[in-house]
């Protein structure tokens, strides 16, 4: 079994804000303090978006340039495998402005950037409304940019079809297998957080690929020790718990990546460094 890699949302996404934690880092100079400490604690890999430095809400301008801030700021200080967001950038743009924003957002420096496979409802209201649109040949572009810059893809799945969205994206050879793969268990709308649909999931996808796995709230550790235990990845984080346990909020992502990996360290499976995240992953 490969050793386990431990992904660090850190920022949260546009469902989170000083309103919803106090903790959760907004300014530059927070999140790469963040950063910092995540990795003591055992993340190989950072996912980000860009934040309002005052409220933490999701940056309401181009999120671009903050988010090659961060990068740079976070390579000076620390070695981690980090991750960006193709989502910000879209309230208030229209379709066409997308692709750009994500081209361009391909050449800041991240090895990787998460996908969201498919359209699909949103699970909690949101200022772009009830949808979130990511047709086929919108992905098929997208995961073009980010193969011709050197970028690996995260591909984001919420359900099944997203799944074969991912085979044909490989069968064409837009992405290069093999792909790596994130089971979004957000419930609601998606896949419910349980053991025998994530063993469904991975059931599905070619051996050669790798998979990781992220749930909301109180089923965020539990399903990362499920899959801890499946062989498959884990991402903790802000993104998608503001909880240590029940009631008491995290003060770091931090901890929830120690706490992920004491689960780690208890089933007796070692957690991988930032190199060693990049040979599992295949990243250049």
């Amino acid at each position: 079994m490969e050793k386990l890699i431990i992904t660090a949302a850190v920022t949260g996404g546009e469902y989170v804000s000083k309103q919803t934690t106090p903790y959760v880092p907004s300014t530059i100079e927070e999140i790469v303090a963040e950063v910092v400490k995540c990795v003591d604690a055992g993340a190989s890999v950072v996912h980000l978006h860009a934040k309002d430095p005052v409220t933490g809400e999701a940056y309401s301008g181009d999120p671009n340039p903050l988010m090659k801030e961060y990068v740079w700021r976070i390579r000076e200080e620390v070695d981690v495998v980090i991750n960006l967001t193709t989502g910000g950038g879209r309230v208030g743009n229209p379709p066409e402005v997308w692709d750009r924003l994500v081209e361009a957002r391909c050449k800041l420096g991240s090895e990787m950037m998460s996908l969201n496979m498919g359209t699909m409802n949103r699970w909690a209201e949101h200022p772009t409304g009830e949808i979130f649109l990511n047709t086929v040949s919108m992905l098929e572009r997208w995961c073009g940019y980010m193969v011709e810059h050197g970028v690996k893809p995260e591909h984001e799945v919420y359900d099944t079809g997203m799944i074969n969205v991912c085979k044909q994206i490989a069968t064409k050879g837009i992405v290069p297998e093999p792909l790596h793969v994130q089971f979004v268990m957000v419930g609601r709308t998606g896949f419910l957080p349980n053991p025998r649909m994530l063993q469904y999931c991975v059931d599905l996808l070619p051996e050669s690929w790798t998979w990781s796995v992220c749930a909301l709230g109180r089923n965020q550790i539990p399903m990362a020790a499920v899959a801890t235990v499946m062989g498959g990845h884990v991402r903790v984080g802000f993104e998608d718990n503001v909880y240590l346990r029940r009631g008491e909020l995290a003060k770091s992502n931090a901890d929830l990546v120690r706490k992920a990996a004491n689960i780690a360290g208890e089933l007796e499976r070692p957690i991988a460094s930032p190199d060693e995240a990049r040979r599992i992953l295949g990243l250049k």
